[in-house]
């Protein structure tokens, strides 16, 4: 499986400030809910995004989905991602030069089905 990272920063979840100025709250810079305040940090089913959070289709792996990413540790499926999809997930990282430093990796995931 294709194993990417991200963190909650303007470049992986892509949101912008409105007006390009950090005096005003952050929008989704694009998709359906563009130019809408972005609420930064929270995931795609509502939850705050920490250590263990991962983005995947959900069509495949719904929210709940337990994997075991080698290298990374075990993490549970809360977000989603417009460049995920298929056998494709992205984990997060509290900080963007961790993320960074993840990469782009194949590895074989443990995937955990819900019952």
């Amino acid at each position: 499986m294709l194993v990417t990272a991200y963190d909650a920063g303007q470049k992986s979840t892509g949101w912008k400030y409105k007006y390009g100025c950090c005096l005003f709250p952050p929008v989704y810079a694009y998709g359906p809910n563009e130019g809408k305040p972005k609420k930064v940090g929270i995931t795609s089913d509502g939850t705050k995004a920490k250590k263990g959070t991962i983005a995947a289709d959900i069509s495949r792996y719904p929210y709940g989905t337990r994997m075991y990413v080698p290298g990374y540790g075990w993490g549970v499926v809360h977000d989603t991602g417009s460049a995920i999809k298929g056998d494709h997930i992205d984990v997060f990282f509290p900080s963007h030069r961790d993320a960074m430093a993840w990469g782009r990796k194949y590895l074989d995931v443990i995937v955990e089905r819900k019952r």
